[in-house]
C-alpha cells in the first residue's frame, strides 16, 4: 500500500506499537494492551498474540516484531520504504506451521493484514 506520508512519519508512527491497538479489527482482537516495546491481545477463538520489537527503531526499511503466545513460531517484517514523497508498506509474516495449523490459520491471518493495511491507509489516507 502506499500512503500519503512520509516514509520517515509512518516508520515512527509503527515502531512505537501501542499505536497497532488501533488498527485492529475492534470485533476480533479483544484486550489490546502493551507499551511501546511490546504489546498483547486476543484475537478470536481465546488465543493471546503477544509481538515485541527486537530492535528500537527500523533497520533499514524493516522492523521486526517478534511473536509469542500463539501455538507456533512467527515473526512479523513491517517493511515501509519511500516512494517519493509518499510511503510504501508491506508486512511479511514467517510462520512455522504445519499443514493443518496452516490451513486453519492462513485465511484469518490473511484478513487481519488487509484490516490493518486499511487502516494505516484510512489513517494517512492513500496516495
Amino acid at each position: 500500500m502506499v500512503v500519503a506520508t512520509t516514509a520517515d512519519v509512518l516508520r515512527a508512527h509503527l515502531a512505537d506499537l501501542r499505536n497497532l491497538g488501533p488498527l485492529l479489527p475492534e470485533d476480533k482482537v479483544k484486550g489490546f494492551d502493551g507499551s511501546e516495546n511490546e504489546v498483547s491481545f486476543k484475537i478470536q477463538g481465546g488465543l493471546e498474540i503477544r509481538l515485541t520489537r527486537t530492535a528500537d527503531t527500523f533497520d533499514g526499511d524493516t522492523l521486526r516484531l517478534q511473536g509469542g503466545g500463539a501455538p507456533f513460531a512467527f515473526h512479523l517484517d513491517l517493511h515501509v520504504q519511500e516512494e517519493g514523497a509518499h510511503a510504501r508498506a508491506f508486512v511479511l509474516c514467517e510462520a512455522d506451521l504445519n499443514p493443518f495449523l496452516r490451513m486453519m490459520a492462513q485465511k484469518p491471518l490473511e484478513a487481519l493484514f488487509q484490516h490493518i493495511a486499511g487502516a494505516v491507509e484510512a489513517h494517512f489516507g492513500a496516495a
